[in-house]
């Protein structure tokens, strides 16, 4: 009897050096992104004071800008798939676009220009830093898959820069609302103006510092002798894919509403919302973020576990009623639960005020963090819908399909961010803000603030956001729940009616096309990707700069 060839496995070991030296690099370049774009706007308006117009115009250029990036990021792949130097064509990139960026992200948080001067550099600041991460975030990560094609040393690979991706990001959001606002900020720089200043010059060093590590440390395969130029990716040729694969535009749209459903949160709605009800003092918006961020990571940890109990339909339908029970407890709490005197606590050496309301608030808001469960699932649909294409056109067409997931990406949070701005127009937001930016001015004119200027300067603020009407908050509150619910509601409908790709169709697809080619069943092992394994890699891409909320 003829027996069947076993799968192949690979050898391809990664290296101890690569596997430490590759993740280093991405600490500084999440801190970095996480400054520009999620505490840019919130920089603007503590440090600004804006008209209606000023503050519609910043919003036109951070969403122009933001879809631009998003067409972008197909172009800049061709050019790294397209370079070919002595040191490869990752690396080059790689420290030209760290180089860049940090000097990008340092004039913006230090040159000082108001109204319409800082408005129009603002746009050209938003170009560069579009086209200048580009470079490095796509070099970045495009490199990772060449390093080892095993299927282990990948997984530990992407393993090890999710920690990296952790601490990076999560540093950023730890430490800089706490350095910037409240009582460290004051006591530390004098002013939000100041702050920022010195923590993106801090925030560039670590860029560049920590990209050296991959750069100078991780060793590439050799480049092929035989080059030929990989066609470039042309916009046509994403939409024609999609139009024949239904799946992979179920999981776009699906990612789509997910993104600006959640995405208001990240936008910085939510951290207004918690300086105007709860005091500004940085360390409050720390604390929410800290418990999302452990739910997060748990859900991330134990995903193939409940993958492989309830599968990964029902698993996906945690993440969503997790959302949308967030935020629907968020907003009954907000609205019937009174501020009531609390007690005070002591967090680093800053003294907080806690009640009722805001721990029950906080908790809420935790429970996003297994709700990002859901970008990671549908991100996996996007995964399996390569071989879905191949089963239906037999073409995989890896490359088209995933240069979807950052267009979506950057798409949403475009939609986000005009959401928002909207908001604050809507909530009388800049009333405050205004008030607050003229304080944090007056007092940075002074330098090093005494004890007595930084309780002054401190009780001043206090005096602005605990006037806010109860109207302006409630607006924030309705917005910043009603739209995430509504949302993540219909896409779990759509979810249900539309997307089928569950963990037996795909099996049917891979001894299907395992047919055609004429190979054994059992070869599905090597030419598929377990749930694990693409959960693992899909780890390290979530929350990897949009490319990562």
């Amino acid at each position: 009897m003829k027996k069947t060839a076993a799968p192949q496995v690979s050898n391809d070991k990664i290296s101890m050096r690569n596997l430490i030296m590759f993740p280093l690099g991405t600490i500084g370049r999440d801190f970095i992104y996480n400054l520009f774009n999620t505490f840019m706007m919130t920089f603007i308006l503590l440090t600004k004071h804006l008209t209606a117009a000023e503050l519609g115009a910043i919003t036109f250029i951070v969403v122009a800008a933001r879809v631009f990036d998003a067409l972008n990021d197909p172009i800049m792949g061709g050019i790294v798939e397209n370079t070919r130097s002595r040191w490869g064509k990752y690396k080059p990139w790689q420290l030209v676009g760290a180089v860049l960026t940090s000097a990008v992200v340092i004039l913006l948080y230090t040159v000082n220009l108001d109204h319409w001067a800082f408005i129009g550099f603002l746009a050209l600041i938003y170009l560069l830093f579009s086209i200048t991460f580009t470079m490095n975030d796509i070099s970045y990560w495009g490199m990772l898959p060449t390093l080892t094609s095993d299927n282990d040393s990948r997984n530990k690979l992407t393993s090890f820069a999710q920690i990296a991706v952790t601490i990076g990001g999560g540093s950023a959001g730890i430490l800089i609302p706490m350095l910037t606002t409240g009582q460290a900020g004051a006591a530390l720089f004098g002013s939000a103006k100041r702050a920022y200043a010195i923590i993106s010059i801090v925030a560039g060093l670590l860029m560049v510092g920590f990209q050296l590590f991959t750069i100078f440390g991780v060793k590439e395969k050799p480049l092929p002798d035989n080059f030929i130029k990989t066609p470039r990716l042309k916009f046509k040729d994403i939409f024609r894919t999609i139009l024949h694969n239904d799946q992979l535009l179920w999981s776009a749209v699906l990612l789509l509403v997910y993104n600006v459903g959640t995405g208001l949160a990240g936008a910085g709605l939510i951290t207004m919302f918690v300086y105007f009800e709860f005091g500004y003092e940085g360390t409050y918006n720390t604390l929410f973020y800290a418990v999302m961020g452990v739910l997060g990571v748990v859900f991330t940890v134990f995903y193939p576990a409940f993958s492989r109990r309830l599968g990964r339909d029902r698993t996906l339908y945690t993440t969503g009623i997790a959302i949308i029970a967030a935020y629907a407890l968020m907003l009954l709490v907000g609205l019937l639960v009174p501020s009531t005197k609390g007690f005070d606590f002591n967090f680093l050496g800053i003294r907080l005020h806690l009640n009722l309301k805001f721990i029950l608030m906080m908790l809420a808001f935790g429970l996003t963090g297994w709700g990002s469960g859901w970008y990671m699932i549908m991100t996996i649909n996007i995964a399996n819908s390569v071989e879905y294409n191949e089963y239906k056109t037999g073409k995989r067409e890896e490359g088209l399909i995933f240069s979807l997931r950052p267009l979506v990406n950057k798409l949403g949070s475009a939609i986000s961010v005009g959401l928002v701005s909207l908001v604050y127009i809507l909530s009388g937001v800049l009333d405050v803000t205004n008030g607050i930016s003229d304080i944090e001015n007056t007092f940075d004119a002074m330098g090093s603030l005494t004890a007595e200027q930084q309780a002054d300067k401190l009780a001043q603020i206090e005096s602005l956001t605990s006037g806010v009407p109860t109207t302006n908050k409630n607006i924030m509150l309705l917005c910043l729940c009603l739209i995430p619910i509504v949302f993540m509601g219909v896409a779990m409908i759509l979810y249900r009616k539309f997307c089928f790709l569950n963990e037996n169709k795909m099996d049917e697809i891979a001894r299907e096309i395992a047919a055609r080619k004429g190979a054994p069943e059992a070869g599905n092992a090597a030419d598929f990707a377990s749930d694990e394994d693409n959960a693992a890699l899909v780890a390290a891409d979530a929350s990897a700069p949009e490319e990562p909320q």
